[in-house]
């Protein structure tokens, strides 16, 4: 009788369908195994990804550049913020690629992904010491830990490593792996990759190629540990370092004996020269800015995949005044406890950003210059107010010339006031914006309401939940000054609203624009109508005047303190703008998390000192003012432009209260000063 094949088809209703009990552990084995090993190679595949393709411009470096509009550059960075100098291997001279490999990989060009001999010195030493202690990572087994893995020491991240390690020696040759380590690596002090470590540590005209085989050693040294061999803290266990580094050169062939005496007696100390001026952004708040937006415009695989230049619409002319400026601003009012301030500009028929300065000092901790104050929620006291009696307009329940009430008035339970606890009786609108009076806000809001308010400032621009309730209406909810911008930018440009950009186009590594746009025609939202948003610009117009501001042309303005109302000022900020520029300037105090403090600065105090300085030194084309537009009508009293409908409302008496000055700022009330 002859033996069935164990493959062979079985019968239909045959038994030999079922398999025999014995072969199910292999089978099951055989299941599981491929399963792990597709998980593994698909998991290997996604990884590899995040890796520029051989050959790309971008192997070099994942560095996107952004220029200003006049092609300056404002910064180079990674989208982790890391500042990277790229090089092709070619560029990085003769010393520097030698001299790490004398300290990290001595044999990276004769062995494969994994060196299996320091493999077995890191296990032996583990396992002596009882701790993760020892590396034994080849400089390919370093770059997946740089780009992919992270410094985690665990056996199953080792696994990870060495799995990836081979596969990155499949798709890169040595020479281009040595390239990408070289560029990507972390010396200290910021600098990531040779190039940026030349100039960081010997001088921002220091290039890689210009090394010297003693500097050379003494960088490689400080891959080790960057800030436990760094030379400014630890001079000589980075000098020891640099030593072992010259010794391993003549080891491999790198350098001569006397070569290494030479290096040995070449004065290191003396040619260290802490330097990251080069890497200096004139507008580093505005490239944070700009790479998060791209990422969210383009996708974050795209922008981590580098090599992209950014052109931008920043004016270096008007950032620098505005860098000045706001510097010169808060050193003016540190005496009333001001440590920062910031200011962003731009054009408003085209949403064009022009200057932005997020901080006082961006490299300061002690004020947390870091920290965007732009895009950080703060309540804007009166500088609100705009919103809502432009709202009061809409509704032609109201005209300038309304009468309001600034008398003791209470909202269950909601008592607002001014600074100066004092009732200036009945006045016009129009009056009580320009002095900024608190108690008429919160009456108009409460008579319009406070939901088209809130409905009308989203419209403008501000994207912040507006709390519904009265305290809004003189600021007491929290926006960001960049869509206080945006909002104002509408008044700006005759009610069109157009979104505030940075810019101008990005393109990629092989020269395609990914992404433009067109300021000859820029798209747009009509929220209000160029009569109602002229009714506020001739209101504010005389802002200026009213406080006294020494400004040099025209502008329409509004400020706004939050906290005067209880004498603990925090926030002091003046908008303004004209045809040519909308601006939102703000002073106040900051800590390391960037919250706040008290100051004793309010809202003139910034017109008169940061804001005075920007707008007297803009360009003298920026003089333009505005023409009355179609869709207004004269009041037949007092001449006072009205929406076509509200000639026959009442009118205030003419009675503009005690006195022309003082005013209530924000949140409840705040001092504006007396001009």
């Amino acid at each position: 009788m002859s033996r069935r094949s164990p493959f062979a088809r079985p019968r239909p209703g045959s038994s030999a369908w079922i398999v025999p009990g014995d072969r199910w552990p292999a089978a099951i084995a055989l299941v599981v195994i491929g399963g792990l090993l597709a998980l593994t190679l698909g998991w290997v595949d996604v990884q590899m990804r995040s890796l520029p393709d051989p050959g790309h411009a971008s192997l070099i470096g994942k560095s996107i550049v952004v220029y200003d509009r006049n092609g300056g550059v404002l910064g180079e960075r990674d989208p982790e913020g890391q500042y990277h100098v790229a090089l092709k291997l070619g560029e990085m001279g003769r010393w520097g690629p030698v001299a790490t490999l004398a300290a990290e990989d001595r044999d990276f060009y004769r062995h494969g992904a994994v060196d299996p001999a320091a493999v077995a010195r890191a296990i032996l030493v583990d396992a002596t010491s009882g701790t993760a202690a020892e590396g034994g990572s080849t400089i390919t087994q370093q770059l997946v830990k740089i780009e992919l893995l992270g410094s985690q020491k665990t056996v199953s991240r080792k696994v990870q490593e060495v799995l990836l390690a081979y596969s990155l020696e499949h798709r890169y040759n040595k020479d281009q792996i040595l390239e990408l380590y070289l560029n990507r690596v972390y010396y200290g002090h910021g600098a990531y990759g040779l190039g940026s470590a030349a100039k960081t540590y010997f001088g921002s005209d220091k290039k890689a190629a210009d090394l010297t085989p003693a500097q050379s050693a003494f960088l490689a040294g400080l891959l080790q540990a960057p800030s436990g061999n760094d030379p400014f803290t630890h001079f000589d266990r980075a000098r020891a370092r640099q030593l072992y580094v010259l010794n391993g050169m003549v080891s491999t062939g790198a350098i001569s004996a006397s070569e290494e005496k030479q290096a040995e007696a070449e004065p290191i100390a003396k040619e260290l020269h802490l330097d990251t001026s080069y890497r200096d952004s004139p507008a580093p708040h505005f490239v944070d800015y700009l790479i998060a937006q791209l990422e969210s415009q383009l996708g974050a695989a795209t922008v981590h995949q580098g090599g992209l230049s950014v052109y931008t619409t920043i004016d270096p002319v008007l950032q620098r005044s505005a860098e000045r400026s706001v510097a010169d601003g808060v050193s003016a009012l540190a005496r009333s406890g001001v440590n920062n301030g910031m200011l962003l500009a731009a054009k408003p028929s085209t949403g064009e950003i022009l200057a932005w300065v997020g901080s006082a000092d961006y490299g300061s901790a002690q004020i947390g210059g870091q920290y965007d104050v732009i895009t950080s929620p703060r309540q804007p006291g009166s500088s609100f107010k705009p919103y809502v009696y432009e709202a009061a307009l809409m509704s032609q329940k109201f005209t300038v010339d309304t009468q309001v009430s600034d008398t003791p008035q209470n909202y269950s339970g909601y008592t607002p006031m001014d600074y100066d606890n004092r009732f200036q009786g009945p006045m016009c609108l129009k009056t009580a914006l320009q002095r900024s009076r608190n108690i008429p806000a919160v009456e108009t809001a409460s008579k319009v309401g406070i939901g088209p308010v809130i409905d009308l400032a989203t419209r403008m621009g501000i994207r912040d939940k507006l709390e519904p309730n009265l305290q809004t209406a003189v600021g007491g909810s929290s926006i960001t000054m960049f869509d206080h911008v945006q909002g104002f930018q509408v008044f700006a440009n005759n009610g069109l609203r157009v979104p505030l950009t940075g810019v101008v186009k990005v393109v990629d590594r092989n020269g395609n624009t990914i992404l433009a746009n067109n300021f000859a025609q820029p798209a747009g939202t009509q929220v209000l109508t160029p009569a109602q948003a002229y009714l506020m610009t001739w209101m504010l117009k005389d802002y200026q005047k009213v406080w006294n501001f020494p400004w040099n042309r025209q502008m329409a303005a509004k400020t706004g303190t939050t906290g005067a109302a209880v004498q603990q000022p925090t926030d002091a900020w003046v908008m303004a703008y004209n045809p040519d520029v909308v601006i939102g300037s703000w002073v106040g105090r900051t800590g390391a998390n960037g919250q706040g403090g008290t100051i004793t600065s309010y809202g003139e105090a910034v017109g008169n000192t940061l804001l005075a300085e920007f707008v007297n030194g803009l360009p003298s084309s920026f003089h333009d003012w505005y023409q009355q537009p179609a869709g207004l009508v004269a009041s037949k009293r007092t001449g006072d432009p009205l929406l076509p409908g509200t000639e026959n409302l009442p009118t205030c008496s003419g009675g503009d209260g005690a006195g022309g000055g003082g005013g209530g700022e924000g949140g409840g009330g705040g001092k504006h000063g007396k001009p």
